[in-house]
């Protein structure tokens, strides 16, 4: 498919719904149990207004921003999601690419199904790496210490994960926990992989592509062996403390991050711990359904901070005038999931670059509309927000 007959992120999702067999879009698109905080999250964003004045915009007004020294071309950072693999043969690579030549920053995550060192040399641009904990501290210190030497600019540490949330979809789909298949659901499988030959024709030459190719670091001790199935499943087993994060601090010499933090106590957590920056996230409403919508606690966070640590938002963009609403509350930045996954699985890369570039669209005329001159010229002052935020 052309990208440049995307529109919108909900006209992408649209195109995903048709381009994917059913089990992966809803593994994309879906929350956990109904799906509350996943709404909330859209809602959130609805509710607030803005506060445009008018006769003051100059010129085209300017999204540029500076997130921990990294100089991005739009406060928008594409979040780590696992499995993108399945989604469309470019996979992470494909995002890394995307997000180089849209001038921001991709982060891998633990369990995308590419390997951290093939990813590091596909991007062109600065790169993150987010961590789950794959199996106790030797794993973990494996993973940091690879990341270290492949040149990552940036590490994440996922805290909302030490459970899988439970996700109905998946679960009616048959594709539970760890990934076992039952004739059932196989067989069901099959009947929606069949409905889409384009995807299964594009995952078999990626597959003939990956076996001629070099292979992936057999470093056990990192858990770089095992699937990303598996590191799945033992993500959970393991949790992180707030000291595992202060030992990371001490390994780790970029910046580091702390996502899935959701309450000010929290948020003076991680910076005691050492971090350099916090990601208000519920994890995109998959994990702890009935956990606030992040726009709802951003400002309590950014308020008790104080400027000591950036402060990134992460569920419910979907417009560019969300990212706007988002930094006016006070964020640095944005980070996007479910939006350029929409692209991957309708185009691939071309298809995460095409949402990327409507986010940047979206964002200049709102700010032109607004009269607002650039991001850096947001605060509060500029939007209404709801009593109940």
């Amino acid at each position: 498919m052309d990208a440049s007959r995307i529109y919108s992120v909900g006209d992408a999702r649209r195109r995903a719904a048709r381009a994917v067999p059913r089990a992966l879009f809803d593994y994309i698109d879906g929350g956990a149990d109904d799906e509350v905080t996943l709404q909330q999250n859209e809602r959130a964003f609805q509710e607030v207004t803005f506060r445009p004045r008018m006769a003051g915009a100059t010129g085209d007004p300017q999204v540029s921003t500076t997130l921990l020294g990294t100089p991005l071309s739009l406060p928008v950072l594409l979040a780590p999601c696992g499995l993108v693999r399945f989604m469309h043969p470019d996979g992470a690579p494909g995002i890394a690419r995307a997000a180089a030549a849209a001038g921001t920053v991709s982060v891998l995550s633990t369990v995308a199904g590419s390997s951290l060192e093939e990813f590091a040399t596909s991007s062109p641009g600065p790169k993150w790496f987010q961590l789950y904990s794959p199996g106790g501290p030797e794993q973990t210190e494996g993973l940091v210490g690879r990341a270290q030497r492949a040149g990552y600019d940036g590490l994440v540490v996922t805290l909302d994960t030490p459970a899988l949330g439970h996700r109905e979809r998946d679960v009616r789909h048959g594709v539970t926990q760890p990934f076992r298949f039952t004739p059932a659901s196989a067989s069901r499988l099959a009947a929606q992989v069949a409905l889409r030959p384009r995807w299964v024709t594009g995952m078999v030459r990626a597959a003939v592509r990956a076996r001629s190719g070099a292979a992936e670091p057999t470093d056990t001790s990192a858990g770089a062996a095992a699937s990303p199935t598996a590191r799945l499943v033992a993500m959970g087993a393991s949790p992180f403390s707030w000291d595992d994060v202060t030992a990371i601090r001490h390994q780790w010499t970029g910046p580091l991050a702390v996502k899935g933090v959701l309450c000010a106590d929290d948020a003076r957590r991680a910076v005691e711990a050492g971090c350099d920056a916090v990601i208000v996230s519920n994890h995109g409403g998959r994990q702890l359904d009935g956990a606030p919508a992040t726009l709802r606690v951003l400002p309590e966070i950014v308020d008790a901070l104080g400027g000591t640590a950036a402060v990134v938002l992460d569920s419910g963009v979907r417009r560019g005038s969300d990212v706007v609403k988002a930094v006016a509350a006070g964020a640095d930045a944005v980070m996007i999931g479910r939006p350029y996954l929409y692209g991957l699985a309708t185009c691939g890369e071309a298809g995460v670059r095409r949402v990327l570039e409507i986010l940047r669209i979206e964002m200049v005329r709102t700010l032109s509309l607004m009269g607002c001159p650039s991001v850096s010229a947001l605060d509060r002052s500029w939007i209404e927000l709801p009593s109940a935020i």
